[in-house]
């Protein structure tokens, strides 16, 4: 009977830098989805629609013509709908119109039975963490995340299509990465926590189809795919990080020689008398065991910007001195200095290890870091002789290529520098399940299993059980704010009624 609930839904969210190819993704999704997997239907959501279709809720008119004006006014309705109705608004505008359309195709029955369908639901596209959490919460392994980025100068050249200056592009592009509002976008947070990451990077057709059908592949488990050896290598960072109790956050990274093999492992946590990092004895003085687990970093920058208060205190009045600091330590300069820290950085910890036990073996060869390299960091890559660095999370605050643009690059096709690129391939959070398989799963009668793309299923198997429910409940949301029509069968977000299946 559980059996029975299972479904071949598919629910995909994009996220990624304004500029990427996010659309083009989508559509080869679908296009390989309902061509190539025989899936019979997909709903295709843009929440820049929704945003359109709200705007009035909020008092804003959106340009038609598609240029500056457009984009900005976008943003700038997204972020009012979101302190207004909650930053994962948009999120439940989409998950409403998942639900109508499962209502359009309940089978009539007496049961009222939700038929299972091979139908796939895209989001496009996802800019806000809590928009992310909600879609998890709602659709859970249902739900595949695909962060999609490309270099910088093609965003730039992509945005430059549409009519926008070099100066236009560069304000959306930060505001697009990070605001301070926290109803703004965040994409920068939100993009290191997808489930597969798709780098464009010389944006031709071929390759974006060659990746978009590796990762459907594995999602249906319909070929033998291994792991590369740059998703090995992330993964090993991403559990190397788990490591760390750094109070700030957890990094990870893994050195590998030319052919990808690994060397060794690191993580950010501070060092030991006798070489290597505390906690693997009794006796553990990191940050969190010690003056009561106070941020040693946080607290010297307090101290600097106390002294820089009082340093200016002839030239400020003495009632605004307090707000003085208080704007001093806000701001993102001082924020973001990291020399007091007593961590050793993980890029550093996995050089030095790889040093001890490999030597030579680094010259030449790549480190996968969870997080961009800082600047510190970065003038000690480059003296290792790392010729490749891949990493999943920004760090906007690093100056590495402002500092060592000399000797470091961004850019895919510098090959003359240290490059510094976005991380392609399966997030590590789903390296075991999307590449490990039940024993014996491959083969029947000694020989490989074979099965037709258009009889694949997820190779998660999920249930239709809880979702009419838990749809329920974000329509319940939307309508205690007003911004769905009077209730309705297919409106009014409330659970079945007793002794209704809900799948």
């Amino acid at each position: 009977m559980i059996s029975s609930t299972h479904t071949e839904e598919l629910v995909i969210a994009l996220c990624g830098p304004i500029g990427s190819p996010l659309h083009s993704v989508g559509d080869a999704i679908r296009t390989m989805l309902l061509d190539s997997f025989g899936y019979t239907d997909c709903t295709y959501l843009r929440l820049s629609d929704f945003i359109v279709e709200h705007a009035s809720a909020i008092d804003t008119a959106i340009p038609l013509q598609h240029n500056f004006a457009r984009i900005n006014a976008l943003i700038e309705a997204g972020n009012k709908l979101r302190e207004k109705y909650g930053n994962g608004v948009l999120a439940e505008l989409a998950i409403h119109r998942i639900r109508l359309d499962r209502e359009q195709h309940k089978t009539v029955s007496q049961s009222a039975r939700y038929a299972p369908r091979r139908v796939v639901h895209i989001i496009d596209s996802i800019k806000n963490e809590e928009e992310l959490e909600l879609l998890r919460l709602v659709y859970r392994d249902m739900l595949y995340v695909v962060g999609v980025f490309a270099p910088l100068q093609t965003r730039e050249a992509n945005l430059k299509d549409l009519g926008l200056t070099t100066a236009q592009i560069y304000s959306l592009v930060d505001r697009d990465s990070g605001e301070e509002s926290e109803a703004g976008q965040t994409v920068s947070e939100t993009f290191p926590n997808c489930d597969f990451f798709l780098r464009t990077g010389d944006g031709t057709d071929s390759e974006l189809k060659r990746r978009v059908e590796r990762f459907l592949h594995l999602v249906l488990g319909t070929k033998v795919i291994t792991p590369t050896f740059a998703e090995t290598a992330m993964y090993s960072a991403a559990m190397a990080s788990a490591n760390s109790a750094c109070l700030s956050r957890q990094v990870g990274a893994a050195v590998t020689d030319r052919d990808g093999d690994i060397l060794s492992i690191g993580w950010n946590d501070v060092p030991a008398t006798g070489g290597g990092l505390y906690g693997r004895g009794e006796h553990d003085h990191r940050c969190w065991n010690i003056s009561g687990g106070k941020c040693f970093n946080d607290a010297e920058k307090d101290k600097l910007a106390q002294e820089m208060v009082e340093a200016l205190a002839e030239v400020i009045e003495p009632q605004n001195l307090p707000r003085a600091k208080e704007i001093l330590r806000g701001a993102s300069k001082l924020k973001g200095l990291i020399e007091f820290s007593r961590a050793i950085h993980a890029e550093m910890h996995a050089i030095l290890n790889a040093g001890k036990t490999s030597g030579m073996r680094i010259d030449g060869g790549k480190l996968f870091v969870t997080t961009y390299p800082c600047h510190s960091c970065a003038r000690h890559i480059v003296a290792a002789g790392i010729s490749e660095v891949y990493y999943i999370e920004p760090y906007r605050k690093s100056l590495a290529i402002k500092l060592h643009g000399d000797a470091i690059s961004e850019h895919e096709i510098d090959k003359d520098k240290v490059r510094i690129l976005a991380y392609d391939g399966v997030a590590p959070s789903q390296y075991l399940s999307l590449f490990r398989v039940p024993q014996n799963s491959r083969k029947k009668n000694g020989k490989l299993i074979t099965m037709s793309l258009k009889e694949s299923s997820p190779r998660l198997e999920k249930s239709m059980e809880a979702l009419p429910a838990l749809e329920g409940l974000v329509v319940k949301s939307l309508l205690e704010k007003h911004l769905l029509p009077e209730r309705g069968p297919q409106n009014d977000g409330s659970p079945p009624a007793p002794g209704t299946a809900q799948f």
